[in-house]
């Protein structure tokens, strides 16, 4: 009988041990889908840090536009409530298309369902000093200055000197060090 209730006992915790390890599995596929909003959220908010507007854009609110993730805009205005880009407060704003960008706007991500409108983006903010972020390969070819690419299976970026001198910005070094790639 005690050897009976031994093997239910190991039976049992073999059983829980197996069911943790699937809640686990279950819990890390979910936590990926939030992850990469809060990974963009986060290099957005480091882009601002680690990029140089012209002097006329220093001054008033710093303006990030999310266009087409209402995640990353949600994540956004979490991370960056009540902080500054130097002394501007951070104004985070979201547009469902590149057809609801108005006004100057320090940062604009493009979500990379969006990208197929890139070209309209890009005619709205030619050299205003805006920083362009896009999710797609190939973007840094058609303007983007910063573009999120998987790099072995983790999501990095790659920047373009080039891009952003067309647009009055400039990385920082370090910046440029972070980055997978930059021309």
């Amino acid at each position: 009988m005690l050897d009976y209730s031994r093997i239910m006992g190991k039976k049992i915790s073999v059983f829980f041990v197996v069911l943790s390890f699937l809640a686990v599995n279950l819990h890390a596929q979910e936590v990926k889908t939030v992850s990469m909003s809060k990974y963009i959220s986060n290099c957005l908010y480091n882009f601002s840090r680690y990029i140089d507007w012209p002097v006329d854009k220093k001054s008033g609110d710093f303006i990030i536009t999310i266009v087409g993730s209402k995640e990353v805009y949600t994540e956004m205005s979490k991370l960056t409530q009540n902080m500054k880009v130097g002394q501007q407060s951070i104004l985070v704003k979201y547009a469902a298309s590149p057809a609801e960008l108005s006004g100057f706007q320090h940062i604009i991500f493009v979500n990379d369902w969006q990208t197929n409108r890139f070209n309209s983006v890009m005619q709205k903010i030619s050299g205003t000093g805006t920083l362009v972020v896009t999710e797609s390969e190939g973007m840094i070819g058609k303007g983007s200055m910063i573009n999120f690419i998987p790099v072995n299976g983790m999501m990095q970026f790659e920047m373009s000197n080039e891009n952003l001198k067309r647009n009055k910005l400039m990385a920082s070094s370090i910046l440029e060090k972070m980055a997978s790639s930059s021309n």
